[in-house]
């Protein structure tokens, strides 16, 4: 049976947060850390939920819409340089 990955998120800079009904997504830059490989510098929106007990879990990533691409240009220099 193959090892499981040693998995680590280092968030950069949060950049936006929407919340949503049942949680938030956030536009955020973040490094990867996978088996102590960095995977570079990387602009993703997730989703993120709370659990009964308050504590906010990590979901799935999503796509970009117009307010995050409006959001992206407008702050293109700033996300540049974090990259």
């Amino acid at each position: 049976m193959p090892t499981p990955k040693k998995i680590e998120c280092k968030v950069v800079k949060d950049l936006m947060t929407q919340e949503t009904g049942m949680g938030s997504n956030k536009l955020r830059i973040v490094r990867w850390i996978v088996d102590e490989k960095d995977t570079g510098a990387q602009l993703e929106k997730r989703n993120f939920y709370s659990t009964k007990d308050g504590e906010e879990k990590i979901g799935k990533a999503k796509g970009f819409n117009l307010q995050d691409l409006k959001y992206i240009v407008e702050h293109w220099n700033e996300i540049q340089s974090l990259m």
